[in-house]
C-alpha cells in the first residue's frame, strides 16, 4: 500500500507536465497505480525520457525547484521581515522573489537557520519600490550572485549544475495608470538585463501590474489559453515582451479555478485581478499556482511555479546548434568537381531548368569547401584558458580565489584587445578593408530597440508591434499609387532576334562583383561563381539565353531580401541618352563634375555680382517611389530594345521582399520602385528621372554660359535648380513637382532648401502653401557651399572628417611597427577624408595654414608625440615628417587640383565642368578693385609659359591637352 502511494505521488508529479497531462486524464492512470509502467512507456514513445525515469540519460527528480514571487507591500522594519520569514517556514519553496519591500537601505544577511536574505532599497525620491529575495537554507549555498539594478529590478543567479546557471529576475512594474513612456522604459530596462545575462535558464517574475489575458490569436505561442480576465493596456506591453523575447507566461498554461488564480484583491474586496506573473525562457515548468494560505496582511497572494531542469537535453540542443567552423573555397576542388559534374538536361520550363542549375551549383560549392587553415576565431589565449581552469578548480573560500579572478578579468580584456589589434594589423599589411574587419570583430549584433509609429508618432518597443509597423510602413511605401502614365509616342525599337549572351560577357559580369559579399537566397556566393570553369559558364550562359528567348524569368528572382541599409547591353543606350546635367551612376562622371561646376558659378557670381538662386531638391524615398510604368515609358523614349524592356518588366512583376528585424520574416509585396541593390536599378532610376526633366519647359530658364542655358544639375536623385531670380526658381520648382508626381516621385518639403547670394531678391519660394527655407550654407555631394564661396567652413568640416577617419585606424596604427606601412594606411584613409573635394578648392594662405595645422596634429598623433614634447625636444615639422613618412597635404592638394584641371581641359563632351572652366560672364560687369582669388589663378601663375619679355607663349589649358606633358607637370609639383 505504501509502495502504491509512492507510485501515485510519482505519477502526479509527472502529470504536471503539460504535454502529457491530457493523455494521463484520458487513460485514467490515477485510478490504477499498478499501471504506472504504461505512463513510462508513453514518455519513452514521446521521446521525453528513456527507460529508468531518465530524460535523455538524466534522472528527472520528482522534487522540483520551487520559485515563488510575492508582493509583500512592505518589510521596511525587522518585525515585518520576521513575520515574512515565519510565514515562509510553513510552505515549500527554494526562492521567494519580493516586490515592494520599501527598505531604506540594502540588506544582505543569513538567518540562524541558514535562510538567505537579499533585499534592495526603495526609490530614493519616494517610499515605493524595492525588490529582493528570500532563499531557503538548502538554496543559499548555491547562490552565485545577487545584483540590485534599481528599485524595480534585481537579479539572483544560482547554480543548477557545474556548467549551467539559472538567473531569477525579480521586477516591480509601474502601476497600470502610469504613463506609457514609463512602462515602455521599464520593459526596455528588463530587456537590457536579459541581454547582459549569460545564464542558460532565465526567469522573470514579479508584480507586473498587468492583466495579460489569454492567447489572443494563434500567433501568440508564448501565452497560454487560460486566464480569468481580458487583457488591458499594460497587459499589451507584457504580451509583447513575452512574444518578442520568447518568454513563456507560465500562469496562462494551466487551468485553475478562479479562486486559485487571482493574485490581487482590492481594499473593498470587490475586485480581484491576476497581476503577478512568472515568465521563463523555456518549457521547463510543470505547474504554476497561487498559495492562498501564505499571508502577512498584503493584498497580494504568493505565486509559485515548479521547475524541472533537463540538463542533458540542453547539452543536446547546444550540440545540435553549435556554430560550424568557417570554410573557404578550394579552387582546385572547384575545377575537379566541375569536370565530374553531370550537366542537367535542358528543360523548356524556366523554373525547372533554373532550379536544376542552382542545385548543381550548390552541390559543387559544398563539395569544394574546405576548413580554413586558421578558422578559429577564439579570442582567448591558451595561457588565459589555463588561468580560467585554475579558477574553476579553486574553491571560493580559498584566499587566492579573488586574486585569480581579478587576473582572469585582466587577461581576458588584454586578449580581446590583442585579438582585435592582430586582425586589424594583418588587414592593414595586406591592404584589405579595415571596415570589414571591424564588422567581423563585433561580438554582438544590435537589434531595433524601438520605432516611432508613422500615424501617431508614439514610440513602439514591442517586437511584435515593431514587425507590424514595418509591414504597414513598407507595404504602404511599395504600394503603387496607380498614377496614370501617358503612353510613349516613340516607335518601339525591336530587333527580330536580339544577339545572344556570350560566355565572355557572363565571365566579365561575374568578375565585376566585389569579393567577400554574402550569398542570396540560393546560398551561392559570387566568390564561387568567379572561380567556376568554362563548362559551368557555358551552362549559365545557355540559361540566360533561354530566358531572353522565352522572355521569362524564374520565380525565385521575384523575391529579395531587404536589410534595414545583362547590364552592359541596356546601359549603352541609356548612357547615350543621358544629358550632361546628369552625373550620377555614369562612367567617367563623378561628384567632382558638379562640385567644380557649382563652385565656379558661385565664384563668378561673387566676382561679377550676378544674382544667383539655388534650390537643392530632395526627393522622398526616390528609389522606392518611382512607378514601374514610368520607367518602361522612359526606356521606350530612350530607344531601348523591347526585348530587354519585356524581360525587365518580368523582373518587376509580382515581386516581394523579406525583412527580418528579429526572428520572423516579414514579407512585403512590391508594386513600385526600383530594387536597390540590383546592378540595373541606378540606370532605371536615371532613365525615369530623365523622362521627368524632358517633360519640363525650361528653355528660357537658368543662367547663360557661353550661349548655353544651365538651369539644373543632377547626381542621381540629388537635384539643384539654378536661376537668377526667385520668381523663375519658383516656376521651375512648381513644374518639377508636377512632373515628378506623374512618375510617383514626391518632393521632401522639409529637406528641400534654397540658397541665394546678396545680389538676388529676397522673395520667398514656395511649394504649394509651404515656404522653402532659405539657408546660408548647404552640404551638396559632401561639400559645404555658401553664397560667399568661403572655403574656411569646409576646411573645418574636413578637419573633423580627418579625425574621424583617424579614429577608425587608430588601433591598427598603434599596433603596427613598420612606419612605412603605418604611413601608407594613414595616406589611404585619413588624407582622402581631409582633402575631399580639394580639386575645386581655392586655397588662400589662411586656409592653407589652417589645413597644415590640422594635418600636423594628426601627424603628431600618428608618431605618438604631443605638441609639448615636440617643443621640449626642439623638433621642427620637417623632423616630424621624417618620422611619420606621410605625404605633404598641401602638395597632395596641388597635385589633385592640377590633375583634375588636366582632365577638364582635355574633355570635349560639352559637360558643364569644362564649359565653366574659361567662362567669362560678358553680360555682367565686374566692379572696380582687386577681385577675390580665383580657382584658376594658381594654375595660371604656375603652369602658363612666358617668354623673357613676360609675354604669354602657351596657356595652361593648351599644355594640359597633351596628357604626357601634363603628367610630367603633375609629378614635378613640390
Amino acid at each position: 500500500m505504501v509502495q502504491d502511494y509512492k507510485v501515485i505521488k510519482l505519477l502526479r508529479c509527472f502529470s504536471r507536465t503539460p504535454s502529457v497531462q491530457a493523455i494521463l486524464h484520458q487513460s485514467k492512470l490515477y485510478e490504477a497505480a499498478s499501471r504506472w509502467i504504461i505512463v513510462l512507456s508513453l514518455y519513452v514513445a514521446m521521446g521525453i525520457c528513456t527507460p529508468g525515469l531518465q530524460l535523455y540519460g538524466k534522472v528527472w527528480s520528482p522534487c522540483p525547484t520551487r520559485i515563488c514571487t510575492f508582493n509583500c507591500r512592505s518589510i521596511a522594519t525587522d518585525d515585518r521581515l520576521a513575520d515574512l520569514l515565519q510565514e515562509a517556514d510553513r510552505i515549500k519553496y527554494d526562492i521567494i522573489g519580493l516586490s515592494e519591500t520599501k527598505r531604506g537601505a540594502e540588506k544582505q544577511a543569513k538567518s540562524a537557520d541558514g535562510t538567505g536574505i537579499f533585499l534592495g532599497k526603495r526609490n530614493e525620491v519616494s517610499v515605493s519600490g524595492g525588490v529582493g529575495f528570500i532563499t531557503h537554507k538548502s538554496m543559499t549555498p548555491k547562490v552565485k550572485e545577487v545584483k540590485f539594478i534599481n528599485h524595480r529590478i534585481a537579479t539572483l543567479t544560482f547554480y543548477v549544475s557545474k556548467r549551467f546557471d539559472c538567473t531569477v529576475i525579480q521586477v516591480y512594474a509601474p502601476i497600470g495608470t502610469s504613463d506609457a513612456e514609463e512602462i515602455a522604459e521599464f520593459y526596455e530596462n528588463v530587456e537590457d538585463v536579459i541581454r547582459q545575462c549569460k545564464s542558460k535558464f532565465k526567469i522573470v517574475m514579479g508584480d507586473f501590474n498587468a492583466r495579460i489575458g489569454s492567447r489572443a490569436n494563434s500567433s501568440e505561442i508564448y501565452i497560454g489559453t487560460h486566464s480569468m480576465e481580458p487583457r488591458n493596456e499594460p497587459g499589451e506591453f507584457l504580451a509583447s515582451f513575452c512574444e518578442s523575447n520568447r518568454y513563456y507566461n507560465t500562469n496562462s498554461f494551466f487551468e485553475k479555478p478562479t479562486n486559485r488564480r487571482w493574485t490581487f484583491i482590492s481594499p473593498d474586496g470587490q475586485h480581484k485581478h491576476e497581476l503577478d506573473h512568472i515568465l521563463t525562457n523555456g518549457r521547463f515548468f510543470t505547474d504554476t499556482h497561487v498559495v492562498p494560505s501564505f499571508t502577512i496582511g498584503s493584498d497580494h497572494r504568493l505565486v509559485r511555479t515548479n521547475l524541472h531542469f533537463n540538463l542533458n537535453f540542453v547539452k543536446h540542443q547546444e550540440f545540435m546548434t553549435r556554430r560550424q567552423p568557417k570554410k573557404m573555397i578550394d579552387e582546385s576542388a572547384i575545377a575537379t568537381n566541375c569536370d565530374l559534374t553531370q550537366i542537367p538536361p535542358q528543360d523548356q520550363n524556366i523554373d525547372i531548368f533554373y532550379n536544376k542549375i542552382v542545385g548543381m551549383l550548390r552541390s559543387i560549392q559544398e563539395k569544394s569547401l574546405v576548413p580554413q587553415p586558421n578558422h578559429s576565431q577564439n579570442r582567448i589565449s591558451e595561457s588565459t584558458r589555463q588561468l580560467l581552469t585554475l579558477r574553476r578548480e579553486t574553491s571560493r573560500s580559498d584566499p587566492l580565489f579573488h586574486t585569480i579572478s581579478e587576473l582572469c578579468r585582466e587577461e581576458l580584456a588584454r586578449d580581446h584587445q590583442e585579438f582585435a589589434k592582430t586582425r586589424l594589423v594583418n588587414a592593414a599589411m595586406a591592404r584589405k578593408s579595415l571596415k570589414r574587419v571591424a564588422r567581423n570583430l563585433v561580438e554582438y549584433q544590435a537589434t531595433i530597440p524601438c520605432l516611432k509609429s508613422s500615424p501617431t508618432g508614439t514610440r513602439i518597443t514591442g517586437r511584435g508591434e515593431i514587425e507590424k509597423e514595418i509591414h504597414q510602413f513598407y507595404s504602404k511605401l511599395f504600394k503603387s499609387s496607380d498614377v496614370p502614365q501617358n503612353p510613349s509616342n516613340r516607335r518601339l525599337r525591336r530587333t527580330e532576334n536580339p544577339p545572344p549572351f556570350l560566355p565572355s560577357e557572363i565571365r566579365a559580369a561575374l568578375r565585376s562583383f566585389p569579393n567577400g559579399k554574402s550569398a542570396g537566397e540560393d546560398k551561392i556566393t559570387a566568390d564561387f561563381l568567379k572561380k567556376c570553369t568554362d563548362k559551368i559558364i557555358l551552362i549559365i550562359t545557355h540559361c540566360f539565353n533561354l530566358m531572353m528567348e522565352k522572355e521569362e524569368i524564374p520565380k525565385a528572382w521575384k523575391t529579395s531580401k531587404t536589410i534595414l541599409i545583362f547590364k552592359k547591353r541596356i546601359r549603352r543606350p541609356l548612357e547615350e541618352s543621358q544629358p550632361v546635367e546628369q552625373a550620377g551612376f555614369r562612367r567617367s562622371f563623378s561628384t567632382m563634375d558638379h562640385i567644380s561646376t557649382i563652385q565656379r558659378i558661385l565664384e563668378a557670381s561673387r566676382e561679377h555680382q550676378i544674382p544667383l538662386v539655388l534650390i537643392f531638391v530632395d526627393y522622398h524615398k526616390a528609389f522606392d517611389s518611382v512607378e514601374p510604368a514610368a520607367v518602361w515609358n522612359s526606356l521606350k523614349d530612350q530607344g531601348v530594345d523591347q526585348h530587354y524592356i519585356k524581360i525587365l518588366q518580368k523582373c518587376y512583376e509580382e515581386c516581394s521582399t523579406n525583412i527580418t528585424p528579429f526572428f520572423k520574416k516579414v514579407e512585403i509585396p512590391i508594386s513600385k520602385g526600383v530594387r536597390q541593390g540590383d546592378p540595373i536599378s541606378p540606370n532605371l532610376f536615371s532613365a525615369s528621372i530623365e523622362g521627368v526633366f524632358r517633360s519640363t519647359n525650361w528653355s528660357d530658364c537658368g543662367i547663360s554660359i557661353d550661349g548655353r542655358k544651365l538651369n539644373h544639375l543632377r547626381f542621381a536623385d540629388d537635384v539643384v535648380l539654378i536661376s537668377h531670380t526667385p520668381h523663375q526658381a519658383s516656376r521651375m520648382l512648381k513644374e518639377l513637382v508636377q512632373e515628378s508626381a506623374k512618375v510617383g516621385l514626391k518632393i521632401n518639403e522639409a529637406k528641400t532648401k534654397s540658397m541665394r547670394n546678396r545680389f538676388a531678391l529676397t522673395r520667398p519660394i514656395e511649394i504649394g502653401n509651404k515656404t522653402i527655407e532659405n539657408v546660408d550654407e548647404y552640404i551638396y555631394l559632401g561639400r559645404q557651399l555658401n553664397p560667399q564661396n568661403e572655403l574656411l567652413p569646409e576646411i573645418h568640416r574636413r578637419r573633423r572628417a580627418g579625425w574621424a577617419a583617424f579614429k577608425s585606424i587608430e588601433k591598427a596604427t598603434d599596433a603596427i611597427t613598420c612606419q612605412k606601412t603605418k604611413a601608407n594606411l594613414f595616406d589611404q584613409t585619413v588624407l582622402p577624408a581631409l582633402c575631399y573635394g580639394s580639386e575645386a578648392w581655392t586655397l588662400t594662405k589662411k586656409n592653407s595654414e589652417a589645413l597644415r595645422i590640422s594635418h600636423a596634429a594628426l601627424e603628431r598623433r600618428l608618431v605618438g608625440i604631443t605638441l609639448s614634447e615636440q617643443r621640449e625636444r626642439n623638433l621642427h615639422r620637417e623632423d616630424i615628417r621624417k618620422l611619420s613618412q606621410v605625404k605633404d597635404p598641401l602638395r597632395h592638394i596641388r597635385q589633385q587640383k592640377t590633375r583634375w584641371a588636366g582632365h577638364m581641359a582635355r574633355r570635349n563632351d560639352n559637360r558643364w565642368s569644362t564649359a565653366t572652366l574659361d567662362w567669362y560672364p560678358r553680360d555682367w560687369k565686374r566692379p572696380v578693385g582687386r577681385p577675390p582669388l580665383r580657382w584658376s589663378d594658381e594654375l595660371r601663375k604656375n603652369h602658363c609659359i612666358y617668354d623673357n619679355n613676360n609675354k604669354l607663349v602657351e596657356y595652361w589649358t593648351t599644355r594640359a591637352k597633351d596628357r604626357d606633358k601634363w603628367r610630367t607637370v603633375v609629378r614635378a609639383i613640390c
